[in-house]
């Protein structure tokens, strides 16, 4: 049974009153007509900015506007609908023959990305070596299982014009690959049911330079779903692809409302389709981007650095799912915040649809530098001295204190509590790498000899493992990008591959050996150590 709210959301086949009303008929708001007026604002980065009111003079310019994004206004009598995502290849509209109906404009080519757009994890987040299990170390959003659904089922009908693919820079093309033969739907796989695939590292111009030459479907004609809005949407929306933002996971709301987006600029004649969408411009409500909005709750401070004065919060009783980012002015007055203490706040978006809080009050002052000893400078009182330490493996100690490694990676700003230029001090664990032979490919590869390799990889004579070894100065911390990534310079200094990388990067400068080392037992993340002065260098 076909949802009659359904056909007013997505209008594949509608009365004519409800194409005037998609299409944006125009009607003065002074009026007292009680009609919708839709005003939709094209604002073009860095040009200028062109406010166009559908159906008046065609005062619309079709120039190419990179990174441009549309804002839509709209007023209206009628209620606002939704979409059911438990049902939505049942109520999804499939077709009509009555003569008051007009059909739906549809795109030639919809693209995919994978990782946080059709499934989760992103596949650099699975730290381990095979392949992940299918439904068990990751899944497909629910959503997007719908959606897919939907696009299977009516293959034949409405969608029959309409061709799919996937576009994705993952690092991990071939686990990807193999991830698209098990993922089924009604028994179809991925990998069957989407002929299309550009999945490689590099830019997304290039994945789309190749779908077009491959389908023969000009840009303009396709729609793209992706879950990252500066880099792989701003640059696919300079070739003029209608491009949609879904921070967190293909939606059925998203998805249908960038359908009729389509459609409404394809009857305006419109020449240029390269823009961004979102839930904001879009008219989402903002819950329906995947965040209660404007609900107050209690959680903990993950990480707060006061330098650069920003920090993300956890909600009590959550999965770790959503880490709601805060800046310093969204804190209330009066108040000093650090990371581990519990507070009250109010769940928000940011301006890229991202989970954001304000901070409300302090509910207590048990901060994680208090209990876990975190210090950010040295204690140097009496014959001893107090630093902070860390904690790291073989055979990354060695290369960090034999000054090979330069810059080390974590999947978590571990650093960023510590000043540039603080002292550190560095335990060796007992247990190595897991993959011993990684990074001694990267060293053959920078140039080293196996003899070079086999030195600079060896604790010294009389170092030993469970032991604080050597200090040295942590410098700038910073969430690098995939393309830093893949840079091979940085894969240099890291002494790492791309997917062996963690995403927050921090400088290591001036490393030192101690002159005898100290046992001493290891700790997750940044903490508190004494070591005797005797065992530092002058």
């Amino acid at each position: 049974m076909i949802s009659p709210r359904l056909i007013l959301l997505l209008g594949f086949w509608l009365p004519s009153v409800c194409v005037a009303w998609m299409t944006s008929s125009p009607v003065s708001s002074g009026s007292g007509s009680g009609e919708r007026t839709m005003t939709t604002s094209l604002s073009a980065k860095p040009y200028a900015s062109i406010s166009t009111t559908s159906g008046g003079d065609d005062n619309k310019n079709s120039s190419p506007k990179p990174y441009a994004s549309i804002g839509t206004s709209s007023e209206s009598t009628g209620s606002t609908t939704t979409m059911n995502n438990n049902n939505f290849d049942e109520n999804f509209i499939s077709s009509s023959t009555s003569a008051s109906v007009t059909p739906m404009v549809r795109p030639k080519l919809l693209v995919f990305d994978l990782d946080n757009t059709l499934w989760t994890p992103e596949l650099y987040q699975i730290r381990q070596r095979q392949l992940p299990q299918v439904n068990e170390e990751i899944w497909l959003f629910e959503d997007a299982r719908a959606i897919l659904r939907h696009l299977l089922h009516e293959k034949d009908s409405i969608w029959e014009d309409t061709e799919l693919a996937i576009a994705s820079r993952t690092h991990k093309g071939d686990w990807a690959n193999k991830l698209l033969k098990q993922f089924n739907i009604d028994g179809t796989t991925l990998e069957d049911m989407i002929p299309h695939k550009e999945i490689y590292k590099g830019s997304k111009k290039e994945h789309f330079a190749n779908l077009r030459e491959s389908t023969g479907i000009p840009y303009h004609e396709m729609v793209f779903f992706d879950d990252d809005a500066t880099m792989n949407l701003g640059e696919v929306s300079q070739l003029g692809v209608l491009c949609c933002h879904c921070p967190r996971g293909l939606t059925t709301d998203l998805f249908a409302a960038s359908m009729m987006k389509y459609q409404s600029l394809k009857q305006e004649d419109e020449k240029w389709m390269g823009y961004v969408l979102n839930g904001q411009n879009l008219g989402l409500p903002e819950d329906k981007t995947g965040v209660d909005a404007g609900r107050q709750t209690t959680g903990r401070i993950k990480y707060f650095n006061s330098a650069k004065k920003f920090g993300f919060v956890v909600e009590d009783g959550g999965k770790g799912k959503d880490d709601y980012f805060f800046h310093e002015s969204k804190v209330a007055n009066g108040l000093q915040v650090e990371s581990g203490m519990r507070v009250a706040f109010e769940t928000a978006l940011d301006g890229q649809g991202r989970p954001s809080a304000a901070i409300l009050e302090i509910l207590d002052n048990k901060s994680s530098s208090k209990n876990s000893g975190r210090v950010s400078k040295a204690n140097t009182g009496g014959n001893n001295v107090e630093m902070p330490c860390f904690s790291m493996s073989q055979p990354f100690v060695s290369l960090l204190l034999n000054g090979i490694k330069t810059v080390e990676t974590r999947n978590n700003p571990m650093f960023s509590d510590l000043e540039p230029g603080t002292k550190v001090l560095l335990h060796c664990g007992f247990k190595d790498w897991r993959d011993q032979e990684a990074p001694r490919q990267e060293l053959r590869k920078a140039g080293f000899t196996d003899e070079e390799i086999e030195k600079y990889s060896t604790l010294p004579k009389g170092v030993s493992k469970g032991s604080i070894v050597g200090i040295l100065t942590v410098g700038e911390t910073w969430k690098s990008t995939a393309y830093e990534r893949d840079d091979e310079d940085l894969q240099r200094k890291v002494v790492a591959t791309a997917d062996d990388m963690g995403v927050y990067c921090t400088e290591i400068s001036n490393p030192q050996w101690l002159k005898r080392s100290v046992k001493a037992r290891g700790s997750p993340g940044i903490y508190s150590a004494t070591v005797p002065k005797s065992s530092l260098s002058s």
